[in-house]
């Protein structure tokens, strides 16, 4: 950082020391460098005619500075670092285990089996079975009705109604009648009516047509309008309007009110606060440590090495084989019962026959049996020569040294300090403010102003203003136009063999009467009689019937046919196939599976991982940033203003 301080400051140096000396004085306005004067800047000498006056001249100068440059790089440098290495080893170890050794061998069984043997007979059963029989009786069965029988009472009710009372006053209402008043009118029309004359000749025919020509005309149509009037007219309705007067007044109510008053008094409360003291005392503590010693000492170890030992012994084994045995089952017994057949018996009441049906008759029945194949096992013995080769343990002795450790104890007396904290009693006295309240009676009065409202009727009149219709006629013109045909005969010639037909025009006029209707005002004056009603109270007395009902009792009977069942017993007689059984006992054997379990001492080695750590220096590279710094030239443009003199001539 010094190092770059320094160049700075002789850069400096050197942009001073080459600067071009500048020359200035009354501020730099009347003295420039000689680079910058140019021959427009002198003075112009001054006339005496004209005045001097400065122009103001603004130039651009360029300067050069110089700036540092910082640039940094990165440059490699090695360094030593320590790396921990874990390095594991196996050591093999050695131990005994007691190994398990399964001995099997077969034992044989002798066991008592009790079979179940089945014996199926038929045996005879005898039943009773009870047959419906239907009979049918009356029976009077009685029964009470109740009937309602209503009976009907009058009573007078006296009951209060509002009759209303009607005044009636006539009125009169003036009104305008328009009444029409038609006129009948008679008009003379004139029309052409061309009439056709046929002649038979034998010559060139000439016949008319006849063209229609239309014309439009316009006549006046007088009619009336009646346009409604509405002429407003103001009545007087009197009405009454009760106003509210409120008069003020003030009563007086006595209470009474408790005041609340606080007194302070002094109380003295004894306290205690516990001051700790503290004591430093010292102690002497027996420390006991133990030191270890390791002495070796032969011990005997006994290993177990197995042998194989092969056998030979005599089995007694049970076999046999299956025979196939054949039973026969005979089938079971079943009873069906049979109807026998029916007659026809003839009923004297309808005159008609009817088909009875016979009875149910049991029968019994043997079913057909089967025969079933069964597998019975029939054993035999036999002994057979078995090998077995079992492993013997065989004891091996070995003197091993073995390390045996031992504490040995060694007691030193330690001098402790202990710091030990004594509380003490000390008894205080603090005096309390308290207050006691208690209220005070007062007796006060208040005055409680109320207010009292009555009607006081006052008569008014309000005008309403009402309208009357009536209707002004109003005569009116409209133009409509018509439009009439003319006839304009045609004369044509047909030089044909056939009849000749014109027409002769003749003039006819004909009367046209028609009604015109106009309207003329009548005034008349009706008389409406309007009613005033106002209710009154009136007292009625009306009977008003009403209906009570009562029930009577009436006693019946009726007749029901009903059904008795009776059961009839019947004696029956079935074959009941019934199966026995007896246990027969079997003696059988088995042969049984069983085992024994021998331990073997077993040596076996083991490896056990112990891990060392090692430490291995690392050469490593890193990247250093280093930065340097250099001038760099750069322009700076700037502007200076400056007032040059100028001469203006002055007019005479």
């Amino acid at each position: 950082m010094r190092q770059h301080l320094k160049l700075c400051l002789v850069a400096l140096v050197g942009l001073v020391l080459q600067a071009p000396p500048v020359f200035a004085c009354h501020c730099g306005a009347l003295k420039y460098p000689r680079r910058c004067v140019t021959p427009d800047q002198c003075a112009v000498p001054c006339i005496p005619t004209a005045t001097v006056h400065y122009q103001p001249v603004i130039e651009q100068y360029q300067q050069v500075g110089y700036r540092p440059v910082y640039k940094t790089e990165y440059r490699a440098e090695e360094y030593t670092t320590y790396q921990t290495v874990r390095e594991t080893n196996y050591v093999e170890q050695r131990y005994t285990v007691q190994r398990p050794v399964v001995e099997y061998f077969d034992t044989v069984r002798t066991y008592t089996v009790q079979r179940p043997v089945y014996e199926t007979q038929l045996q005879q059963q005898t039943f009773t079975v009870l047959r419906p029989v239907t009979r049918t009786f009356q029976v009077a069965v009685p029964y009470s009705t109740v009937r309602p029988v209503y009976e009907q009472y009058v009573k007078d009710v006296v009951q209060t109604v509002w009759k209303p009372q009607v005044h009636e006053y006539q009125v009169a209402v003036p009104y305008c009648v328009m009444r029409p008043v038609i006129e009948e009118h008679v008009r003379t029309h004139t029309y052409v009516v061309n009439r056709p004359v046929v002649e038979h000749v034998q010559v060139p025919v000439t016949y008319t047509v006849n063209r229609p020509v239309y014309e439009q005309h316009v006549r006046e149509i007088p009619y009336t309008t009646y346009r409604v009037v509405r002429e407003p007219y103001t009545v007087e309705i009197p009405y009454t309007v009760y106003r509210k007067e409120f008069e003020q007044h003030v009563r007086e109510v006595r209470y009474t009110t408790w005041r609340t008053e606080i007194q302070p008094y002094q109380v003295a409360i004894p306290y205690c606060t516990v001051r700790p003291v503290y004591e430093t005392q010292t102690y002497c503590v027996p420390v006991t440590t133990y030191r270890t010693e390791i002495d070796y000492v032969p011990q005997q170890r006994i290993s177990y090495v197995m042998e194989p030992v092969e056998t030979e012994r005599v089995v007694k084994v049970c076999t046999g084989h299956y025979e196939t045995v054949v039973d026969y089952i005979p089938g079971p017994v079943i009873t069906r019962y049979v109807r026998t057949p029916g007659t026809c018996v003839f009923d004297p009441c309808t005159c008609t026959s009817y088909y009875v049906p016979g009875c149910l008759v049991p029968q019994t029945i043997q079913c057909p049996g089967r025969t079933v194949c069964r597998k019975v096992w029939v054993p035999r013995e036999e002994y057979q020569v078995v090998k077995e080769c079992r492993m013997v343990c065989k004891p091996v002795c070995t003197t091993v040294m073995v390390p045996v450790c031992r504490k040995v104890p060694q007691t030193e007396m330690r001098t402790c300090t202990r710091t030990v904290c004594r509380m003490v009693t000390e008894q205080h006295v603090r005096y309390e403010t308290r207050t006691r309240c208690y209220k005070v009676p007062e007796e006060c009065v208040k005055h409680v102003p109320y207010t009292i409202c009555r009607l006081v009727p006052e008569q008014r009149v309000r005008y309403e203003t009402r309208y009357r219709c009536y209707t002004v006629p109003e005569h009116h013109v409209r133009y409509c136009t018509y439009t009439t045909c003319r006839l304009i005969p045609e004369t044509h010639c047909k030089l044909v063999t056939q009849k000749r037909c014109y027409t002769v025009q003749e003039v006819k006029t004909c009367q046209i009467p028609y009604k015109t209707c106009r309207w003329v005002k009548e005034e008349h004056v009706r008389y409406v009689t309007k009613r005033h009603c106002t209710m009154v109270p009136h007292q009625i007395t009306r009977p008003v019937t009403y209906t009570t009902c009562r029930w009577v009792k009436e006693d019946h009977v009726r007749y029901e046919t009903r059904c008795v069942v009776e059961q009839v017993p019947e004696v029956c007689v079935r074959q009941v196939p019934v199966t026995t059984c007896r246990i027969v006992s079997e003696e059988r054997q088995c042969v049984v599976r069983q085992c024994r379990v021998n331990y073997v001492c077993e040596e076996r080695v083991r490896c056990v991982p112990v891990t060392t750590c090692k430490v291995i220096p690392v050469t490593a590279c890193r990247l250093v940033p280093y930065t340097t710094c250099h001038l760099e030239p750069y322009t700076v443009t700037y502007c200076v203003k400056r007032y040059v003199p100028v001469c203006v001539p002055v007019c005479p």
